[in-house]
């Protein structure tokens, strides 16, 4: 049994991992919290997937949290229930309040427990789960100071190897994709409509890939008329074929969530990465500071990422095709193809 939840952050792992479960022939359980967004990234999958309603904790009212201690509760109930009808031998929690339940349900029934921890400062369900695992598995090597040192293991991220199929046709041009995360990025998308005219208009083999959000869709369409550029830009609420858009891009305006992350250092596409500022300990910050002290991407704070100085970078990037393949090198050099088979077989000499 597979638990994630939150955004498509620990959502995805947990699909890679599933994938790579499927292929040696294990039964695979699928369970994720209850919001639009992992509906929509878990629907038609081949396998079962089930939904609980959890809520967070950190930076509530008294009365939120008051609620959430409830749902956990209620969670809790029905999770005990969901394992005594499937009967897992293994629970591997990506993260999200979702695993906390599910993860205390399987201690007190004597499951084997994994943890996987794709930030570099894991948060708070992480760092309280990793006493009740039997493994803690890390995708950065600065994450081990977090967790009992005696079930730490380095995996490195997880990344669908579905991602990777062959795509057909051949590249026209350079290719901008800009991503906010599965859930979207407001301030990404209002500096994307104030930069973009002015790289279309410098580059004229541009072409660009925006994922939105859903929240944000509709604002950015009216806002910005894709007919006027020839078509060059493509506006969409939500990338379902990832592999596809990672394979056209060149470079991409992202950020730093761990997913992404993961994704861009498996294909070697470089970025500039404009970490959100509120995330739990700032770790998309110190995400995108490993990336960019390698020379792999650009960072900007949010504070600091005026429309100017992203377009400074992002021309800079674009009209130097050795630059980019020279950062796109030491991204690739942050992937694990064998992270998830290492997960895996750990796990299952426990059982």
């Amino acid at each position: 049994m597979i638990v994630a939840g939150g955004t498509g952050g620990h959502i995805m792992p947990g699909l890679a991992l599933s994938e790579a479960l499927l292929e040696k022939g294990r039964e695979v359980f699928f369970v994720a919290g209850s919001r639009p967004i992992e509906k929509r990234i878990l629907e038609d999958k081949p396998f079962p997937v089930y939904h609980l309603e959890v809520e967070g904790f950190v930076g509530r009212s008294l009365l939120r949290k008051l609620i959430a201690l409830f749902k956990l509760g209620l969670a809790l109930l029905r999770s005990l229930k969901l394992l005594r009808s499937i009967n897992p031998q293994i629970i591997f929690a990506e993260g999200g309040y979702v695993s906390i339940p599910v993860v205390l349900a399987g201690k007190l029934l004597g499951i084997r427990l994994g943890l996987h921890e794709q930030n570099v400062i894991p948060g708070m369900a992480n760092k309280v789960l990793s006493h009740l695992v039997d493994r803690v598995f890390i995708s950065f090597p600065e994450s081990k100071d977090y967790f009992p040192k005696d079930k730490v293991v380095f995996s490195g991220n997880f990344v669908r190897k579905s991602l990777f199929t062959k795509k057909e046709g051949k590249k026209e041009g350079i290719c901008l994709l800009i991503l906010g995360g599965s859930l979207g990025a407001r301030f990404i998308n209002e500096l994307a409509l104030e930069v973009l005219p002015r790289l279309l208009e410098e580059f004229p083999n541009l072409r660009v890939i925006w994922q939105t959000g859903f929240d944000d869709y509709e604002r950015v369409k009216q806002k910005l008329d894709e007919d006027a550029f020839g078509g060059r830009v493509k506006i969409l609420p939500f990338i379902d074929d990832m592999g596809s858009a990672y394979s056209e891009a060149d470079f991409v305006l992202s950020r730093a969530g761990a997913s992404t992350i993961a994704e861009l250092c498996a294909f070697g596409v470089p970025a500039l990465f404009i970490p959100f500022p509120y995330a739990t300990h700032n770790h998309q910050e110190k995400n995108a500071k490993a990336l960019v002290e390698a020379c792999g991407a650009f960072m900007l704070r949010q504070r600091e990422a005026t429309a100017d100085k992203v377009l400074s970078l992002l021309r800079s990037a674009l009209s130097q095709e050795e630059l980019r393949v020279k950062m796109g090198r030491a991204m690739r050099k942050f992937f694990d193809p064998q992270g998830v088979e290492r997960a895996i077989a750990e796990m299952e000499a426990l059982v």
